[in-house]
């Protein structure tokens, strides 16, 4: 039996998309992240939130984007200062836990900050194990909210030289997750606003 549909579908063949419709549709996602809604409580006036079914097309449409969408690095923009040697007793302790008990470990701060505006962006320690050439590392940043979020600890090769180190550290860091926890922020800011 036909089934007719007025929904649309994509055409036959190969479908292409030019650099100002993949401009367009990044745009578009990025506004419905900050501005969009669907769920409203009526316990909670003012509440607004996204329901399961609308952060599933979001994170449809952000897979897709991630195939048409050259993101820049971490790497590429972020900066960060000399590292500066931390006593033991300036280690986080998730970083000390980690390395357990491995002697000769060289621990290290690196204050790392946005380029664009000199802005904070976290706090890298290092555990520097140059016997074994391996480096833990672990991240702390802040959210939008102000709260601390901790990343790591994590062990990686070491690079050529620090320089280097540091950079895997930051490649490696989570940002779709810092992302994500920052749209939740933006998004109960709004409503606590409306209520």
């Amino acid at each position: 039996m036909f089934e007719y549909s007025r929904d649309p579908r994509p055409r036959d063949g190969v479908l292409t998309i030019s650099q100002d419709d993949a401009q367009a549709l990044y745009d578009f996602v990025g506004h419905l992240g900050r501005h969009a809604f669907d769920t409203f409580r009526d316990d909670r006036p003012g509440f607004r939130g996204k329901s399961p079914d609308m952060l599933h097309h979001l994170g449809r449409m952000r897979d897709l984007l991630a195939n048409v969408m050259d993101y820049p690095t971490l790497d590429e923009e972020l900066c960060w200062d000399e590292p500066k040697p931390l006593s033991i007793d300036e280690v986080h302790g998730l970083l000390l836990a980690e390395i357990g008990n491995r002697s000769a470990i060289r621990f290290l701060e690196i204050a790392v900050y946005w380029n664009d505006e000199h802005r904070n962006f976290g706090t890298l320690q290092l555990a520097v194990d140059d016997e074994a050439g391996e480096t833990c590392g672990l991240f702390e940043v802040e959210d939008l909210a102000g709260k601390q979020v901790t990343c790591g600890p994590g062990w990686s090769q070491s690079g050529v030289d620090l320089d280097e180190t540091i950079r895997v550290f930051i490649r490696a860091f989570p940002m779709q997750q810092l992302d994500a926890r920052n749209e939740d922020c933006i998004n109960e800011l709004l409503a606590a606003k409306v209520a």
